[in-house]
């Protein structure tokens, strides 16, 4: 007989501050653990030097992670300038050095240059796969990694304040795949010297912000009562981006059961929403959510049922 998960099926976000020097896979472990939830996972890694938003997911909700995953996210983060590191970031290693250092003008004149689809080289102190194995695991390990070119978006990118001539603070919101450590290498790249990142905070992933996280050491007071927690947000936040659309109760069954349903165009709901064919959207019925679906030919298709 197999054995029987340990866990609650508790479902929805949890968002936390995550402190700097924990890694996300420790704080998944630990929003777990405090819940006693069956299944988590969390939507778009922080380094352990990061701090900030990290949205964890439970239960049903981890299946709508790649939605949070695609949405924007804002960054505030610091750029040293003089040394290269090959992390990027202050824990790695001087590589090489320059005595240049920007100036005001020079930095808010360079990072139009940075806007909108741009081609990025990933750190190789990073998760991707190549040939099976971690980047980070190969470059820890001092062996040769070359990572190709790929597109990212960067939506905004501006000066905060110039601190002094070693160091200067900015704000981003980009799109998915995109390294803030790589784009402050670049960035110093095009200002004729060398940079890293010294601090970095995520302030924003989609819908999700600084006024809905908590932090561990609150979770952590919910160790011996998680019946307590009243933090949880409900799975649909994640989906906020794309348009809801209700049900009856046998189209609900329906589709709990991985069937299409005919799409009611002459409904009032309907003509409130701009439909397209191979749209995705979000069915709801009594208050909740019934499955992430794709409009194709008429009919309303289930990708992913959400089983509540």
């Amino acid at each position: 007989m197999p054995r029987r998960k340990k866990g609650d099926p508790v479902s929805g976000w949890v968002i936390i501050d995550k402190p700097v020097g924990k890694t996300s896979a420790q704080v998944v472990n630990a929003v777990r653990r405090a819940l006693n939830a069956l299944k988590a996972g969390h939507a778009g890694t922080l380094d352990p030097l990061a701090s900030g938003i990290l949205p964890i997911a439970l239960g049903e909700a981890t299946k709508t992670i790649s939605f949070a995953m695609d949405s924007l996210k804002d960054y505030q983060f610091d750029i040293s300038w003089g040394e290269e590191r090959d992390t990027h970031d202050s824990e790695g290693r001087v590589v090489a050095e320059s005595n240049a250092r920007p100036t005001e003008e020079q930095i808010i004149t360079a990072l139009p240059l940075f806007l909108g689809y741009i081609d990025q080289v990933p750190p190789i102190f990073s998760a991707i796969k190549i040939n099976g194995r971690r980047s980070y695991d190969l470059a820890r390990n001092q062996e040769n990694v070359r990572l190709e070119s790929r597109k990212v978006f960067v939506e905004s990118f501006s000066l905060i304040n110039k601190k002094d001539e070693n160091s200067a603070t900015f704000m981003v919101t980009s799109g998915k795949g995109t390294y803030i450590r790589a784009l402050a290498r670049d960035l110093a790249v095009k200002l004729g010297t060398y940079g890293y990142i010294s601090s970095l905070r995520r302030l924003k992933v989609g819908s999700f912000s600084e006024n809905d996280a908590i932090s561990l050491d609150y979770l952590e007071t919910l160790a011996h009562s998680p019946a307590n927690f009243n933090k949880l947000l409900p799975v649909e936040v994640a989906l906020d981006g794309i348009p809801a659309m209700p049900l009856s109760g046998d189209q609900a069954d329906r589709m709990r059961n991985g069937q299409s349903v005919p799409l009611e165009k002459e409904a009032d709901w309907c003509c409130s929403l701009t439909l397209e064919e191979g749209g995705i959207i979000y069915t709801m019925c009594s208050g909740l959510p019934v499955a992430i679906a794709r409009l194709q030919q008429g009919f309303i298709c289930p990708i992913r049922v959400l089983n509540f």
